[in-house]
């Protein structure tokens, strides 16, 4: 078969809208007809969001103008799902639709679906009016079909639902613009939601650099830098903090759909890649969307230019208490900074040695480093206002920046860590202690959902751990627990 007239592609258009307008304006009888002209299987149902595999013809035809990677890039959902995921996952999804071959649909971030729910085409009563002015009739756009995005991007009014499912079972059919559209009806949303959708349209829409390799999540973390989310040298986030003042920020959204402490945590940690999430946090930060497009990491992190800073006060013959205060930081981060006992970045370089390395005397380096130890160990453990923490060898030597197994040669540091080890149960009636008090000191309704959101604790968990929390736990706070289960 030959193509004699193939529709010209509009901008932001669904290669699925495309097909549709081929098939309407082709005159076939029935769509059987079309789809045995148009893809490799017949019986294949058209994906609305990609692409199928195609016949040569229909691929030629539709390349005449664009690349395929064009016609991936621009025409299909990819950039969505595809933009914040890690550079080799991103990359062979983009092979796999170039080549229509492949499960993209594993290697893309694309969100689940609830039971039962069925996600539409959408369109904008104002895009379709200003369609059929330019081009004669509507089409289906790309930039309606964001999922998490309900208002259009550029109108700022509530997006439709037509009758066209997306995901979940439906017939095979080609359906276009023009035929579904009927209810035109225009309600804008709210200034929140306006300034959200133009976010993640303009990411959306802006182009991929397909070779960049930052982590989202390292690049969220960057763009803390010098907030009160991060702690003064950086490496700590005060998620909480944060949490609090997003729910704020978002409060008039209709739906948060990023509306617990531990989906944000997950983002931050690169295990959440959902591109609406992203732009949620981006924007919240005041990251501009060149910036998120464009991911780099500074040259320096916050943690490198506290360290510098202390050690270059100290040059200057400042003492680490004057440090500590003009840094507004703890005299027992800013020591151990200075002494080249914390973290990478070691202040007195160490020369090379003619006759080979002396040995270390373990015994005083163990006895020097003993209060240093037991500091971190206090820190871990926390207190009535701070979050505790398991207290573990592997938890002190990384809080100090030793390498992982060196209290082995340090006995007394070693006992010190040992005195204070727990199980995981032990552990688990400490923080929820500290949770119920938190939750109480702050005025909230002691319930499971603040307790999970503070705790990310199931609650088998929190069954597992009684024992251990009747011991320690006043008897009335213990009943409260119990009454939430």
């Amino acid at each position: 078969m030959g193509i004699a007239y193939f529709p010209e592609i509009y901008p932001d258009e669904l290669i699925y809208s495309v097909l549709a307008r081929y098939y309407v304006q082709s005159g076939y009888p029935a769509y059987i007809f079309c789809a045995e002209d148009v893809f490799a299987d017949k019986k294949v149902r058209p994906d609305m969001e990609f692409l199928n595999v195609m016949r040569l013809e229909v691929l030629e035809a539709l390349c005449k103008k664009k690349s395929m990677a064009e016609l991936v890039g621009k025409h299909t959902m990819f950039p969505y799902y595809a933009r914040f995921l890690p550079y080799e996952r991103r990359k062979r999804a983009f092979e796999a639709l170039c080549s229509m071959g492949g499960n993209y649909n594993n290697l893309l971030a694309i969100p689940k679906q609830k039971n039962g729910e069925h996600r539409y085409l959408r369109y904008c009563p104002l895009c379709t009016e200003e369609d059929r002015t330019f081009y004669g009739e509507s089409y289906w756009h790309r930039i309606h079909q964001l999922a998490g995005v309900e208002i259009c991007p550029v109108h700022g009014c509530k997006l439709l639902n037509s009758s066209v499912i997306i995901s979940g079972k439906a017939s095979p059919n080609l359906v276009t613009a023009e035929q579904e559209i009927k209810e035109m009806d225009i309600i804008y949303g709210n200034e929140i939601e306006k300034q959200l959708a133009g976010y993640v349209g303009a990411v959306f829409q802006s182009d991929m650099d397909m070779g960049n390799s930052v982590a989202v999540g390292q690049f969220l973390h960057s763009e803390m830098s010098g907030t009160e989310y991060l702690s003064v040298r950086g490496e700590q986030r005060n998620i909480q903090k944060f949490y609090d003042d997003f729910m704020v920020f978002y409060k008039e959204l209709p739906e948060q759909r990023l509306g617990e402490l531990w989906q944000i945590q997950k983002v931050f940690n690169n295990y959440r890649l959902n591109c609406f999430e992203v732009c949620q946090i981006a924007m919240f930060l005041n990251v501009p969307i060149e910036k998120l497009c464009s991911m780099e990491l500074p040259d320096r992190t916050q943690e490198q230019l506290f360290d510098d800073k202390i050690k270059e006060l100290h040059k200057q013959g400042l003492k680490y208490p004057e440090i500590a205060k003009r840094l507004n930081a703890s005299y027992n981060v800013v020591k151990p900074v200075g002494g080249g006992k914390y973290g990478k970045y070691s202040y007195r370089k160490e020369t090379r040695q003619k006759c080979g390395a002396k040995p270390k005397d373990w015994k005083q380096i163990d006895r020097e480093s003993l209060p240093l130890v037991k500091d971190a160990v206090r820190q871990l453990w926390g207190s009535g206002d701070q979050r505790p923490h398991r207290v573990t060898e592997f938890a002190v030597c990384k809080l100090l920046g030793y390498p992982d197994k060196r209290l082995e040669l340090m006995p007394l540091c070693k006992a010190e860590v040992s005195e204070y080890q727990e199980s995981q149960e032990q552990y688990w009636a400490r923080e929820l202690i500290w949770a119920v008090h938190k939750i109480q000191k702050e005025g909230k309704a002691l319930n499971w959902k603040q307790v999970r959101i503070l705790t990310n604790m199931r609650k088998d968990n929190v069954l597992s751990c009684l024992p251990y929390l009747k011991v320690i736990a006043e008897p009335a706070l213990y009943d409260k627990v119990q009454a939430l289960l």
